[in-house]
């Protein structure tokens, strides 16, 4: 893509995932597609709060509003930040390797833009993750008639989240053995990453549960 994907059109994304160019790949997708999972809380939010029966706290409500708004615009950058990690990396292959201390530079290179291709789905993974907390915290606000789209939006953070984690341990792999950091780092997120994937779980079926309430007193006013 020559444009940034802000600037482009959704067609115009959609056709470059779907050519033969090596980027946008996997984590451009699935940032795009955070970002819309950001957008539809947001939505929720706003109409939840608008409405005369809220009866939530109106402050926490505003408080999640502002952030899924600036996370939405925060998956945006990490969905540009992919593609730029990634020619960051082609550059360093391509860089002169004929003496010793080229070589040395050109493997130096290489290792810095694997670790940046590792650092940024991580950090986008713990984005995703934070994001259905905010998911989990707003069900109690959202009004049966958007609740759905809060279901979407956990559904679509959780399959972000699985993407970043798989990208990011496939860039791992790339690594030299000894590189003990992110062997670490992958335990440590083993407590946050499942706490993620089961909250997204608790909302869709929290979702599911209030839909089922809405058709009952429905159909006990009819």
């Amino acid at each position: 893509m020559t444009a940034s994907i802000r600037e482009s059109t959704v067609e115009q994304f959609r056709s470059a995932v779907a050519s033969g160019q090596p980027m946008p790949a996997g984590v451009s997708a699935s940032a795009v597609s955070a970002s819309f999972a950001f957008g539809l809380a947001a939505k929720v939010l706003e109409v939840s709060g608008r409405r005369r029966d809220f009866a939530g706290d109106r402050s926490k409500l505003s408080a999640l509003l502002a952030t899924a708004k600036d996370e939405s615009q925060r998956m945006m950058r990490f969905a540009e930040d992919d593609i730029a990690a990634f020619h960051a990396y082609m550059t360093a292959v391509r860089l002169p390797h004929a003496t010793d201390s080229e070589q040395e530079e050109r493997t130096r290179a290489i290792s810095s833009a694997v670790r940046a291709a590792i650092d940024m789905p991580l950090g986008a993974a713990r984005a995703a993750a934070a994001g259905i907390g905010l998911c989990a915290d707003a069900t109690g606000m959202a009004h049966a008639a958007v609740a759905a789209d809060l279901g979407a939006a956990a559904a679509l953070l959780a399959g972000a989240l699985r993407v970043f984690l798989l990208c990011a341990d496939s860039n791992i792999r790339q690594l030299p053995s000894g590189s003990e950091s992110y062997a670490d780092a992958a335990s440590a997120r083993l407590e946050w990453e499942t706490k993620a994937f089961r909250q997204a779980t608790e909302v869709l079926q929290q979702v599911e549960a209030a839909i089922r309430a809405s058709r009952g007193k429905e159909s006990s006013k009819s």
